[in-house]
C-alpha cells in the first residue's frame, strides 16, 4: 500500500511510505485522510534533494496501489498542474458502499467499539496473514481484510519478494513485524480506513474533478506528438480482485473521470503488483 512518483526527468522512481508503516511515526492526534496523505508528498517533494519533478516540465509521474491509488487520485484532482501522469494500480477511491460489509461498518465507527478493543481485533485479524481460501463471489469486503488482500494466497511460490538480498523479508512477514513490533501501525490502518480516500460516495467529487480537468486539457492540446493516452488515466486491475471488482470500477471511473481513461487488465486478483511486477513495471515504463 506504497505510493510513489516517478521522474528525475521521468525516469527514476522515488517510494513514499505513509505515516505508521515501516519505521515512521505514526501521528495520534491527526487523521490519515486525503489532507494529511496530499503533506506527505509535498513535504517528500520538498525536502528531497533529488529534483523529482524535473527540470524541463516541472512535473512528475505519479502511481498509486491500492489506497495508495485514492491517495494518488486526490492528489492529482487538486494539483494537476505538476502530474505529467498517473497510474493507477487497483485504486481506492471508488469502492461501493454496498461492497462494505455490515460488520466493517459497525468496526469501524469509533460509538460501538472501545478503541482498545477495536485495536485488538485488527491486529489479531491482521496477524492472520493472507486468506487461505478464496470468498464467495458476493462476499462484500471486510475492511480488515484489505491488507492482507494485498499478500498472494494460493500458494507460497507466488508471495513475491521484497528484497533479493534479503530473501527472508516478504510482504506477510513485514506486516507481520508491524504489528508485532510497531506500535503506531495498527492505529494507522484503521485511521486509513476510517479517513482515507476509499469508499465512492467520499470521493465521487473528487475523481470528478480530476476527469474535468483532463476534458478541458485534452480540448486544448494537440499535434503530432500527442499519443492516444496523454492526458488521461491509466487504471491497471486484476481481473480477480476480490476487492477492487472490475465490474464496479470500470464503469465508474469511465463516468467520474469523463471517458478519460485507459485500462490494463491481468491474470490476477489484488496482489498482481507484486506477482506480476515485472509486466507492471515494463507498462509504466513505457508510459513514461
Amino acid at each position: 500500500m506504497c505510493f510513489g512518483p516517478f521522474s528525475f526527468s521521468n525516469w527514476c522512481l522515488f517510494k513514499q511510505i505513509r505515516f505508521g508503516r515501516g519505521y515512521s511515526d505514526s501521528p495520534a492526534d491527526l487523521p490519515q485522510d486525503s489532507r494529511l496523505f496530499t503533506t506527505q508528498i509535498l513535504l517528500a517533494l520538498a525536502s528531497s534533494p533529488v529534483s523529482w519533478t524535473g527540470a524541463e516540465s516541472g512535473k512528475f509521474c505519479l502511481t498509486g496501489y491500492s489506497l495508495g491509488g485514492g491517495i494518488a487520485a486526490a492528489f492529482a484532482a487538486y494539483f494537476p498542474q505538476l502530474i505529467s501522469s498517473l497510474v493507477l494500480l487497483a485504486p481506492a477511491g471508488l469502492v461501493r458502499d454496498s461492497q462494505v460489509s455490515f460488520q466493517s461498518r459497525l468496526l469501524y465507527e469509533r460509538c460501538f467499539v472501545p478503541e482498545n478493543v477495536l485495536g485488538y481485533l485488527v491486529g489479531r485479524r491482521l496477524r492472520a496473514g493472507p486468506l487461505v481460501s478464496p470468498k464467495p463471489k458476493n462476499h462484500k469486503l471486510n475492511a480488515s481484510d484489505a491488507l492482507t488482500e494485498e499478500l498472494p494466497s494460493q500458494n507460497a511460490a507466488e508471495i513475491q519478494l521484497l528484497s533479493r538480498e534479503y530473501p527472508h523479508v516478504n510482504v506477510p512477514a513485514a506486516v507481520a513485524w508491524q504489528v508485532n513490533n510497531h506500535r503506531g501501525f495498527v492505529h494507522a490502518f484503521m485511521s486509513s480506513m476510517r479517513h482515507g480516500p476509499i469508499l465512492r460516495q467520499r470521493q465521487w467529487n473528487t475523481w470528478t474533478r480530476l476527469g474535468e480537468y483532463l476534458t478541458i486539457q485534452n480540448s486544448v492540446s494537440s499535434g503530432e506528438d500527442k499519443r492516444p493516452s496523454d492526458n488521461k488515466v491509466h487504471i491497471l486491475c486484476g481481473n480477480n480482485d476480490a476487492v477492487i471488482v472490475k465490474s464496479e470500477l470500470v464503469p465508474d471511473a469511465t463516468a467520474a473521470l469523463g471517458g478519460n481513461v485507459v485500462f490494463k487488465f491481468y491474470e490476477a486478483g489484488h496482489e498482481f503488483p507484486s506477482t506480476k511486477y515485472e509486466e507492471v513495471a515494463s507498462y509504466i515504463f513505457d508510459i513514461l
